[in-house]
């Protein structure tokens, strides 16, 4: 005899995943900062050693603005994978921590309305797949908030080695 798969188990995977890559794209944005971090730190430290020749000043301040507005950029982004944005107005849910807040003022409320919920199957899978949907949305505004951080990381690395190179041909 097959045992039934549990439906509802699929919801919570589902969800699950969605976690998976909102905590993904958040560590990379963290790596990001940190690295920037590390960059400008080192970069304090050489600022004032920097030799610029007179004739050349333009060229390496054409660099340094490209690496700043690269540097920015990426930055920006990096911050935008920890603030989401939910933009859709769904039912008030029992999974969701914003409506468990504001929503259900006491602990005794909630509790009444997550076992009414988890005993009425369509509803539980109504609610499970809204918040399935939301993580979503969420881990693909994330991902792709990541996404554009890196790439403007590697522009500001190439504006960094450009003036790395600079540096070292001028002197």
């Amino acid at each position: 005899m097959h045992k039934k798969p549990n439906i509802i188990s699929n919801y919570w995977e589902l969800i699950d995943y969605n976690v998976h890559h909102i905590r993904h794209s958040e560590l990379k944005a963290s790596l990001i900062l940190t690295a920037y971090g590390i960059i400008f730190g080192m970069a304090y430290d050489v600022s004032g050693e920097l030799i610029i020749p007179e004739n050349y000043s333009y060229i390496f301040y054409i660099i340094v603005v490209t690496l700043i507005c690269f540097t920015l950029l990426s930055i920006t982004f990096s911050f935008k994978v920890y603030i989401p944005r939910i933009n859709q107005k769904l039912k008030k849910s029992v999974f969701f921590f914003h409506d468990v807040n504001f929503f259900y003022k006491t602990p005794d409320k909630y509790s009444k309305e997550l076992v009414r919920v988890m005993e009425n199957e369509k509803e539980l899978k109504e609610l499970l797949a809204e918040q399935a949907y939301i993580n979503g949305v969420i881990a693909s505004e994330k991902y792709t908030n990541v996404t554009k951080a890196i790439r403007y990381m590697i522009y500001s690395f190439c504006a960094l080695t450009v003036l790395l190179l600079f540096e070292f041909l001028v002197m």
